[in-house]
């Protein structure tokens, strides 16, 4: 081992700082030279037992050139001895950690006084890899680390029970998204095919088949989890196939947003089909609308601050043109004027809204930059045929 005093503390320090993990120095004289721990857990019920506890362990008989695992009731720690020369100097004593894998009981315990992070056993054993290469410049074989830990045995568990899990999904029919299927929908999406959507819809990521599970905790948050990447997906397809990236990542946002608020699963599939078609008409439009550059940066313009003011002398600041021949040019390629081209998109945000917030009505004028809710009720029927509250009580889901 070549490093100096300094550069382990600094490395101890930099555990602590990255994982929120609790590190100790122990020197050769079994004493604790220096530790990084939070002032929560140095105030916390465990804190005195669990360093009477670490002073005691015998780190010295243990020649093990590997990060050692051992626990103390559900708490979780790694050490690593230093040496030079077969010379014991010292011990690196991380954690505690909670494991990930316990029970809902248990977890819901130590939720309440937490301190103390829970970490998954695999992400227990890298952390104590990367501390091991840090000090020794020396690349383990994590496969032999594990099985020279008894406390690590829970891996080997969970790697056999993996391949009961498959086989049991494959005696029951719980299947993953087909990949085939889903590379079709994200290239429709792309292409803003929106005619081609429905075909392929009951077979990718909002299929009908039972799901693969990405909570155990529950059926319907594995199912909101699943979704929640399939809106992902969308939303980069979406971009490539060249819809403005704030407008994408902002209609993400909200359509991830309201998934987290939906209480059956019947409501999760219909709102990400519903993510789905908006993300794929967009893109059409935008493939269709295929205007001068400057009329573009005002779209995009306008797209990202719907919520604000907007004016045309802004957009011709923007534009670097008069405000009279931006006017001019705009209304000649797009067909209407910039006025009614703000109001459509102010209209078209206020549907999202109505149909999926609970905001009232007048808020929702407000938000927009109505001036008053008789103006907006007008606006709104100019372009929709009917007011924005019986927009809602036809396609509210609350």
């Amino acid at each position: 081992m070549k490093i100096s005093s300094t550069d382990l503390q600094y490395i101890c320090q930099l555990i602590y700082e990255t994982h929120n993990l609790s590190v100790f120095y122990i020197n050769q004289f079994e004493e604790i030279a220096f530790e990084y721990t939070s002032k929560q857990f140095q105030q916390s019920s465990h804190f005195s037992s669990l360093k009477d506890h670490i002073r005691a362990y015998p780190f010295h008989t243990t020649p093990n050139d590997f990060p050692i695992f051992f626990s103390n009731n559900d708490f979780n720690f790694f050490y690593i001895n230093l040496k030079m020369d077969q010379q014991f100097l010292g011990s690196i004593i991380v954690g505690p950690s909670l494991s990930s894998e316990m029970s809902d009981d248990k977890i819901n315990f130590y939720d309440g006084d937490q301190p103390i992070p829970f970490l998954h056993y695999q992400q227990f054993l890298s952390i104590s890899l990367f501390v091991y290469y840090l000090i020794y410049q020396q690349k383990l074989n994590k496969m032999m680390v594990i099985h020279n830990n008894q406390a690590l045995k829970p891996i080997i568990t969970q790697e056999e029970n993996t391949i009961l899990e498959l086989s049991n999904a494959r005696r029951n029919y719980i299947v993953h998204t087909n990949l085939y299927y889903e590379k079709i929908l994200l290239d429709y999406v792309k292409n803003g095919r929106k005619d081609k959507l429905t075909e392929v819809l009951n077979y990718s990521i909002v299929g009908e088949a039972e799901l693969g599970v990405l909570s155990k905790r529950s059926r319907l948050r594995s199912l909101q989890n699943l979704m929640i990447t399939g809106i992902a997906l969308t939303c980069r397809a979406a971009i490539e196939g060249g819809l403005n990236e704030e407008t994408a990542f902002t209609l993400s946002d909200f359509y991830i947003q309201k998934l987290e608020e939906q209480d059956s699963l019947h409501a999760i599939l219909a709102l990400t089909e519903e993510a789905i078609y908006d993300f794929t008409n967009r893109v059409s439009k935008a493939n269709k609308e295929v205007y001068s550059a400057t009329i573009t940066t005002c779209q995009h313009y306008i797209e990202n601050h719907i919520y604000g003011e907007i004016t045309l002398d802004q957009l011709a600041d923007i534009c670097h043109l008069s405000p009279n021949y931006l006017s001019s040019l705009f209304k000649k390629e797009v067909g209407i004027s910039i006025s009614e081209y703000i109001q459509q998109k102010r209209i078209d945000e206020a549907k999202k809204l109505l149909t999926f917030t609970n905001y009232p009505i007048l808020d929702i004028g407000s938000l927009l930059n109505f001036t008053d809710q008789s103006y907006f009720i007008k606006i709104f029927k100019k372009f929709t045929g009917i007011t924005p509250k019986q927009y809602r009580n036809k396609h509210s889901n609350k």
